[in-house]
């Protein structure tokens, strides 16, 4: 009988893990030089990652394990070479967007976890 080994992984500073991807297109209203509202669709792309939640501890706050996030993207090149559940570090344009998620050249794999 074979037992399982567990690995653990140990974020470094900065390292998120992908999870997924979305992209699409959503209705927003403008307005024209001429103070006309109108509306169009404007194109959305978001990436889905798990980080650690923060170690900050006080008395009525405490938290353990991973946190989700959607991360809005400049654009759908930000996952173009990224394949889910791979490390990378991001990097946001001024307005907090990721604008690059660079491959740390590790992937994990998710097990039963118990805290």
């Amino acid at each position: 009988m074979s037992e399982k080994v567990s690995k653990q992984y140990t974020f470094k500073d900065g390292e998120w893990i992908v999870v997924g991807w979305a992209e699409g297109t959503m209705e927003v209203e403008r307005e024209d030089e001429n103070k006309r509202k109108y509306t169009e669709m404007q194109p959305y792309y978001h990436l889905f990652v798990l980080s650690p939640v923060s170690s900050y501890k006080s008395d009525s706050y405490r938290a353990t394990g991973l946190k989700a996030a959607k991360l809005s993207c400049a654009s759908n090149a930000v996952w173009k070479d990224l394949k889910p559940m791979e490390v990378v570090n991001l990097y946001f344009n001024d307005r907090k967007k990721v604008s690059l998620a660079a491959s740390t050249g590790v992937s994990v794999e998710l097990n039963e976890v118990s805290f």
